[in-house]
Order: C-alpha cells, then sequence, then structure tokens
C-alpha cells in the first residue's frame, strides 16, 4: 500500500525542497517518519542527525537522478496525448515504480549511520512496539467495519486528487468498488509483520545480530517481505494497475487538463534542481 501511494505522490516527493528531506527518505525507504519514531523512540539530536544525513543523500539523488525523473514524467504527459492511448496510468505507474526501487538505495548511508547511533534500549523498544501495532490492526479489522479499508480509501482518492482534482461521485464509486472486488492483504500483512518480530526475536540475545536487523529494517524493509505476502501485493499491484486504466477513461477533459499542468511544472521544477551544482 504505502509503495502505490508513494507513487501518486511521488511527484511532489522528489520535486520537493530539502525542507521535507527526511519524511521523503524514510517513505523511499518504505517506512515513515511517524514509525521509525514509534519503534526506536529519536532523541532530537538523533533526528537532526538524520535530517543532515538525508539531506546528504537527498543531494546525490538530485544530482543523479532528478532529469531523468523529470523525463519520465514529460514522457508520461505525452503518452496521455494520445487518444488511443488507454494505458497511460498504468504505464506511468510501472515506471514510477522503477524510480521508486532505484531512488530508494540512495539513503542507504543516512539509514546504516541511524542504526549506529541507536542504543540498545532503543532497539529493544521494538519488539512491543512492532507488538502493538500487530493487536492494532487485528482489532481494526474485528468490527462490522475494516477501519483499515476505510483509511486506506480516503488515502487512495486523496492520492488521485493530487493528480487530477475533485473527484466526482462515480469515480469515489469506481474505488469502493476496487476495495471490494479485489481487498487489500490484510491478513497478509499481520502474518509479515507476525514474521518480522519473530526474526528479531530470535536475534534478541545477540547485540551484534539485534543491530544487523534494525539496520535491515530501516533501509531494506521491502526485502523483509514474506513470500506469501509479496506474492499477495505483487497481485494486488496488478489489479490495482488495471483499475488505473479504467480509471483514465473516465477522467474529464479539465482532469487531464490538471495532469498536464502538474506533470509539466513538476518536470521543470526537477530540472532546475537537477542544474543546481
Amino acid at each position: 500500500m504505502k509503495k502505490i501511494i508513494l507513487l501518486f505522490f511521488a511527484v511532489g516527493v522528489l520535486g520537493c525542497s530539502r525542507q521535507g528531506a527526511l519524511d521523503d527518505f524514510l517513505v523511499l525507504g518504505g517506512t515513515n517518519m511517524a514509525q521509525i519514531d514509534q519503534y526506536f523512540d529519536l532523541s532530537d539530536q538523533q533526528h537532526k542527525a538524520l535530517e543532515k544525513d538525508t539531506e546528504d543523500d537527498l543531494d546525490h539523488l538530485r544530482k543523479e537522478r532528478f532529469k531523468s525523473f523529470a523525463k519520465t514524467l514529460r514522457d508520461i504527459d505525452r503518452s496521455a496525448q494520445s487518444p488511443s492511448n488507454t494505458k497511460v496510468l498504468s504505464t506511468g505507474y510501472a515506471r514510477l515504480k522503477q524510480h521508486y526501487e532505484e531512488s530508494s538505495a540512495y539513503f542507504r548511508n543516512a539509514g546504516t549511520k541511524l542504526v549506529a547511533s541507536l542504543s540498545e534500549k532503543q532497539i529493544l523498544n521494538f519488539k512491543g512496539k512492532v507488538q502493538g501495532e500487530i493487536n492494532s490492526m487485528k482489532s481494526s479489522m474485528n468490527g462490522t467495519s475494516n477501519v483499515l479499508d476505510d483509511d486506506l480509501l480516503n488515502t487512495y482518492e486523496q492520492a488521485l486528487e493530487y493528480w487530477f482534482g475533485d473527484l466526482t461521485t462515480e469515480q469515489k464509486q469506481s474505488l469502493v468498488q476496487f476495495s471490494h472486488e479485489h481487498p487489500y492483504p490484510w491478513k497478509e500483512k499481520i502474518k509479515n509483520k507476525e514474521a518480522i518480530l519473530n526474526k528479531f526475536m530470535n536475534v534478541e540475545g545477540d547485540s551484534q545480530k539485534r543491530r544487523e536487523f534494525s539496520a535491515e529494517f530501516i533501509v531494506n524493509y521491502d526485502r523483509m517481505r514474506t513470500p506469501e505476502y509479496a506474492t499477495a501485493m505483487d497481485s494486488y499491484e496488478k489489479n490495482f494497475q488495471n483499475y488505473l486504466d479504467g480509471f483514465w477513461n473516465s477522467l474529464s477533459s479539465d482532469q487531464k487538463k490538471r495532469m498536464h499542468s502538474y506533470l509539466v511544472g513538476r518536470a521543470e521544477k526537477l530540472e532546475q534542481m537537477a542544474k543546481k551544482p
């Protein structure tokens, strides 16, 4: 889910100033600021150090990848001008996903330094926090209405509006229909978190292995997925890409104009930032 949402917001994430560098790194790494703070309870000093290291990593990304990212946005915009192209969004999604995967590798330095600064108490804090998260997710699924699904739909709406402006009632209903026909794999996600927790508990008695585990969790979270969760998410993402093709056909001329203006504006900003020394 996080990757799907990121791909919609990616234009803004990679086209922003350094002010948001810390959150950008954490999103690109597969997690986010609130989770890192929750799991490891970072001190103010650690926050500041992480932000500085992230700014350095983001600067390398800017110099090496922003121009390529801008080209992709312009390519998506050009493909949208063809009346016969019905796969504008699914193809764009696939290309943005590639940028996501390539960009995340740039922030390993910041993640490695963060792990080196963690105390044993902070690392051990991980166990209780993840268990609490698992319990909370299970509780959210026990009612007559799945709170997790409701939150997910709201986030998808916001992400789509980021590109196209206000959605019509029919477009919002199509999102609801998609969620009913292709439910998000919450059960697999919970089992994945349980598997991660078990991995941590297996190394709990070894300080060095705990630290190595924490580094992998922060820097390379996607690779910690269980095969079952990875398969479920791959299937879900493919279904979502198919949904995007149908969604494209529902867009009004004004919504397409908004996307055009937004993509061109973001591409220009990325190109400007890539040229800075």
